[in-house]
């Protein structure tokens, strides 16, 4: 499944994905997490008809860093100030991110440089409204260095899901992995969760992608923005009762100070205990009970809840929004041990029966040939 972006370095995922299918042919692997590495590896070596697509997730991310510091300098008077406000907020997205994870260990800020600080220049000198000097680019370099090695979206990225069963797999799989362009030729991608039921608990889950508050809706009974707006009320209830009590019985004013932030650390612990407390009620009240029958469904009956899941997310996008980024006819399918990959709905832009040839021509182009080649 493919969610996101419709298409890769300016090829539709659908095209990709039926000319992967046809190299694979009928090689298989022991488990499933194989064939999504040697899936990046065929995007890797993926030759695309326009190759500056290959990099507009790069420059997106780029320029989105340049778009936030002119809003920031806009503030700042003074073209030195301005350079030094600049290099500041470099600096501080370079430690911001330094804790999410890595995708490229061994790719140097040296060969970074050298492939992009004339591409990154050019930007700074078409939006920045300041001399870029060399402690400026070399600022700009390293953030945009930092962002792009590591596992952070451009807001353009496509989530693909890898679903099924390896050949020593017995019980199912699921790996969600976000592609998000490539940097120098090389896929920037990384793997956002995976479910393994041969490893953790094999009970039934309900793992919703994109748009999930219908599903979180199904399985807990209430939205996850009712739960944030719910914390939000309650820690600042909780603030402002105690800024009045502080201000009635503490007179001195750096005591006052001291007591409020003693009482707002409380406040937060206290809204924190609640939310584990509420969490904890939700699990056993309702989606434990749900699990538990979602487990013992049928095959049949988990893909009418899928489908129907899907459905009403379509509706409630007609209701609450101009953008109806979920509709049009549903695509049902089971993945079984036995039975492999099975439709159980699928649509087509053309009637199917006035071309049966076209089931006989893909049978024909994605046959292959067995291959133990990984």
């Amino acid at each position: 499944m493919v969610f996101g972006n419709g298409n890769h370095c300016g090829l539709p995922w659908e095209v990709i994905i039926k000319q992967y299918r046809k190299s694979l042919g009928q090689c298989t692997f022991e488990n499933l997490t194989d064939y999504s590495k040697h899936f990046l590896k065929f995007l890797d070596g993926l030759k695309t008809p326009h190759p500056i697509q290959s990099d507009l997730n790069t420059y997106s991310i780029m320029m989105s860093i340049i778009d936030d510091s002119v809003e920031v300098l806009e503030k700042i008077s003074g073209k030195t100030a301005k350079r030094k406000k600049f290099i500041s907020e470099m600096n501080s997205i370079v430690e911001d991110v330094s804790e999410a994870p890595v995708v490229f260990e061994d790719y140097s800020r040296e060969n970074f440089s050298a492939q992009h600080s004339k591409q990154i220049r050019g930007f700074l000198e078409e939006k920045l409204e300041i001399l870029i000097t060399k402690p400026v680019l070399s600022a700009m370099i390293s953030a945009c260095y930092e962002i792009l090695k590591r596992s952070i979206p451009s807001g353009s990225e496509t989530g693909i899901v890898f679903a099924g069963f390896g050949e020593s797999e017995l019980l199912p799989v699921v790996q969600e992995i976000c592609v998000d362009g490539t940097l120098d030729g090389s896929t920037r991608a990384w793997t956002v969760r995976i479910r393994d039921s041969n490893h953790e608990d094999a009970g039934g889950v309900v793992m919703p992608f994109a748009q999930s508050d219908i599903a979180y809706l199904f399985i807990e009974g209430l939205l996850p923005e009712y739960i944030d707006f719910v914390a939000q009320t309650l820690k600042g209830t909780l603030d402002r009762k105690s800024k009045e009590l502080v201000k009635d019985y503490v007179s001195d004013s750096d005591e006052r100070t001291v007591e409020e932030a003693r009482q707002f650390r409380a406040n937060e612990a206290m809204t924190k205990e609640f939310l584990e407390q509420f969490g904890a009620f939700r699990r056993e009240a309702f989606v434990q009970p749900m699990m538990r029958v979602v487990s013992s469904l049928p095959k049949e009956e988990m893909a009418a809840v899928a489908e129907a899941l899907v459905e009403t997310t379509s509706l409630r996008r007609k209701m609450d929004s101009r953008l109806e980024t979920v509709g049009g006819p549903v695509d049902v399918a089971i993945i079984s041990k036995s039975d492999g990959f099975v439709w159980i709905k699928r649509k087509h832009y053309f009637d199917i029966d006035l071309n049966r040839d076209f089931v006989q021509r893909r049978d024909v182009r994605y046959s292959g040939e067995v291959s133990n080649d990984s």
